[in-house]
């Protein structure tokens, strides 16, 4: 394997695979806690045609291929399960290709991170609005091979909501596109949405053209804690019958707000972006709908990054467990609110 090894480097460039055992096992998992093999390799791609020959190669090789760009997700999927595996890593295809201010649209690399997409879009007055609390370091790609949500969910929904199109290189090193440029798209079956969330199972993502949403004129927010949790469901649920379009909705349970320092009560940050003037109307009525169905409101934002330092918590609820010795595992609860 060794000489077929120096043949890919030839093919590639010598930098982009790499054999090191302490940065082949770093890409061996993500931050779960999963049990994984060491890979044979890893390999940065920099362009389509360096998938294509990876894919080639791995194909005359008879190995597996695990793709990954920033690994930050919590589900295990970048966990490499057969030593005969090439790490396939995208971080470096990150650049933006076309932003539209018209079409509302954004071709870029799958590589590039969210918050420095998202930083380059303020200045179009635009946002891609799947905000992950890895959001830092997580990449557009990522979100969108893994079905990813985020914050903003509430009201803007998951990454499968605003994809238009994909490139992918799929098993056979063939290269394929799915989807189109338009919001309707009537080109026979929906493979877009096959790809999306497959984790990386049906090809490696080259190029994804994403829809885009107007940022807010303004935002506010609560932090309110409740005794009973069935309280704090029941205030989510009267925003909504009041017509308060909530664009963040998130929770924490007793023991994970005992966790993140923030005592044993059951936490809810709710948030909404408004049109410029009716801050102070809109908090009223969060704080109102929150104190009505017993919360006690511990916190507010007129803005939103005073209201995103109010979520700080949220992030810290993954490493928490391990520093008290907890063993802890990520997943996604699904609920009707009207049930």
């Amino acid at each position: 394997m060794s000489s077929s090894l120096a043949d890919l480097r030839k093919t590639l460039g010598e930098d982009k695979v790499v054999t090191d055992p302490d940065i082949r096992r770093i890409y061996a998992r993500d931050p779960a806690s999963f049990e994984f093999e060491l890979p044979l390799a890893v390999v940065y791609a920099e362009s389509a045609d360096d998938v294509v020959n990876v894919v080639d190669y791995a194909i005359k090789n008879r190995l597996y291929i695990t793709p990954v760009f920033h690994s930050t997700s919590l589900s295990g999927n970048a966990a490499t399960v057969a030593k005969n595996t090439i790490v396939l890593s995208s971080e470096r295809m990150n650049r933006i290709l076309e932003v539209s201010d018209v079409d509302w649209l954004a071709v870029v690399q799958p590589g590039i991170k969210i918050d420095e997409f998202n930083l380059e879009l303020m200045r179009y007055g635009l946002q891609w609005p799947v905000d992950p609390a890895s959001s830092k370091t997580a990449s557009v790609g990522g979100s969108i091979i893994n079905g990813g949500g985020g914050v903003k969910g509430a009201k803007y929904g998951p990454a499968p909501h605003w994809v238009l199109a994909l490139e992918a290189v799929i098993g056979t090193g063939e290269r394929i596109r799915v989807g189109c440029r338009t919001l309707k798209c009537r080109e026979g079956y929906d493979l877009l949405h096959l790809f999306v969330g497959s984790e990386g199972t049906l090809g490696v993502i080259t190029e994804a053209t994403v829809r885009l949403a107007p940022l807010p004129e303004a935002f506010v927010g609560i932090v309110a804690q409740y005794d009973d949790i069935v309280d704090l469901a029941n205030t989510v649920v009267e925003a909504r019958r009041r017509r308060l379009w909530l664009m963040v909705a998130e929770f924490m349970d007793d023991d994970g707000s005992d966790l993140v320092g923030l005592g044993r009560k059951y936490t809810l940050w709710m948030g909404a972006d408004i049109s410029a003037g009716s801050e102070q109307t809109v908090l009223t009525r969060l704080r109102e709908v929150a104190e009505g169905n017993r919360g006690k409101v511990v916190a507010e934002a007129a803005k939103w990054g005073d209201f995103f330092k109010l979520l700080e918590p949220r992030g810290l609820l993954y490493p928490a467990p391990v520093k008290r010795a907890v063993e802890s595992y990520g997943g996604n609860a699904v609920i009707m609110m009207a049930d």
